[in-house]
């Protein structure tokens, strides 16, 4: 089983409720989406072919052996889109069967049906600004576990903000999953989308991306 690579890395999450652990990260090639704001569009051909054990072995000799516990060893599946691999699945399943905490973050244009239901969902709901709204299962809400996975919003702008506040009212979300408010790097003003969300007194985390807070927007492997 051969699943196609653009890099391993160990750094600090991001990204999402998990903000700030430590995480090795398995970006995988290829994805269909082209979001207007796509910062890894370098991982849409650029990899390498690994095999389930060489990944694994490689998972192992970077995160240590397993524990519990706020400190686990935390391993995510990302992109690209993890799940236009066939493969990926079995991917997370193996390293659940190692004992590590498992997360995958995926857009929801690919069913969550086969994810291995431990495993913390992280899946961005695209937006208009995106350009990618239509790239969407609505099916996928059934699969997304409340109290554990995570359902985000990237905004380019007022027009999403209000996309999405309408949205998550429409179905209930708010009630049933994590919702995470992030701005377009860039592009739309955190400080804006702050005052937004309290004036509004959404039950949403706000979020920006640590990892180009630390490192800058062109850094790699971070």
């Amino acid at each position: 089983m051969q699943l196609k690579v653009n890099e391993v890395f160990h750094s600090i999450q991001g990204e999402g409720a998990r903000i700030g652990r430590p995480c090795l990260f398995i970006r995988l090639t290829g994805c269909p989406l082209r979001c207007t704001y796509c910062d890894t569009a370098y991982a849409f051909t650029e990899g390498t072919p690994r095999e389930l054990p060489d990944l694994l072995d490689e998972v192992c000799r970077r995160l240590g052996p397993p524990r519990k516990g706020p400190n686990a060893p935390f391993v995510e599946l990302t992109g690209g889109e993890p799940l236009a691999h066939p493969s990926a699945p079995a991917l997370l399943r193996a390293q659940l069967d190692l004992g590590y905490e498992v997360a995958l973050e995926t857009a929801g244009s690919h069913d969550l049906r086969p994810v291995p239901r431990e495993v913390i969902k992280i899946v961005d709901r695209k937006t208009p600004g995106s350009g990618e709204e239509h790239r969407w299962l609505e099916s996928n809400l059934d699969h997304m576990v409340s109290g554990q996975d995570e359902l985000k919003f990237v905004l380019c702008d007022e027009a999403d903000y209000a996309w999405a506040k309408a949205w998550c009212a429409e179905r209930g979300i708010w009630e049933r999953l994590e919702v995470l408010f992030s701005p377009v790097w860039g592009k739309l003003d955190p400080a804006w989308l702050a005052e937004r969300i309290v004036a509004d007194g959404l039950p949403v985390r706000l979020q920006v991306q640590l990892h180009k807070v630390i490192w800058g927007v062109a850094r790699k492997g971070v």
